[in-house]
């Protein structure tokens, strides 16, 4: 898995911003209860929701990443379980909220997959559940072509080349480990608001919100009770 050899630089790349308009959602339109963190990453936003009083269900496709969440949560002695999950898979379990944050959404490789996900979470939804995402605008992603950076405290190359879809990216990370480069790649892709809008409307949801920000959109789905 790309994603575990950047488990440990992962924080490097989280907006402190974006969790924060996740939390204020989150006190808006759900309760304590089950909630589903998909792709939680090293944890952060997961712990924190744990903390508060959700029971939560930590995933990432990275078990290095949900190793240093287990770390974390052991440290901090807060209770949580923890997974590895592909959102294209079934969910057995229900629950009466779902996340997936800071670009989740926008790794899926098409609009196919993006209905594919958004199915198996409005069926593991409990009824009247939330369910909360983001998604990066065009024009971040378009400008992302040819941006490159060097971080010092993580000693990684990171730059972004156009990819072969309209709105992709790939981004390339290169570590140094044991004296060797390794180069990791990761590609990101988006589409207009409403062709999600489209997909989670006609998967069954109601959307409550759309928050927006320089570079995404948070949305806030429902599925009603009928």
């Amino acid at each position: 898995m790309e994603y575990d050899y950047l488990a440990n630089f992962y924080d490097a790349f989280i907006d402190e911003d974006v969790y924060r308009n996740y939390l204020e959602l989150m006190d808006k339109y759900t309760s304590f209860g089950s909630l589903l963190d998909i792709g939680c990453g090293t944890g952060t936003l997961s712990l924190e929701l744990a903390e508060a009083g959700y029971d939560v269900t930590a995933t990432d496709l990275s078990e290095e990443m949900l190793q240093i969440v287990q770390y974390r949560a052991h440290e901090s002695n807060i209770s949580l379980k923890i997974f590895v999950y592909d959102m294209l898979d079934p969910i057995e379990e229900r629950f009466d909220t779902v996340v997936a944050s800071m670009d989740v959404i926008n790794h899926l490789a098409d609009l196919e997959d993006v209905h594919f996900g958004f199915t198996n979470i409005f069926q593991a939804l409990n009824p009247n559940g939330v369910f909360i995402f983001d998604i990066l605008s065009a024009d971040y992603i378009d400008a992302l072509d040819g941006y490159s950076e060097d971080d010092e405290d993580y000693h990684f190359h990171w730059e972004c080349h156009k990819g072969n879809n309209e709105h992709s990216i790939v981004h390339t990370v290169s570590l140094k480990l044991d004296d060797s480069n390794h180069d990791i790649h990761i590609y990101e892709e988006t589409h207009d608001l409403s062709l999600y809008m489209d997909i989670a409307s006609r998967v069954g949801f109601t959307l409550l919100e759309t928050m927006s920000m320089p570079e995404r959109t948070i949305i806030v789905l429902q599925k009603k009770e009928k």
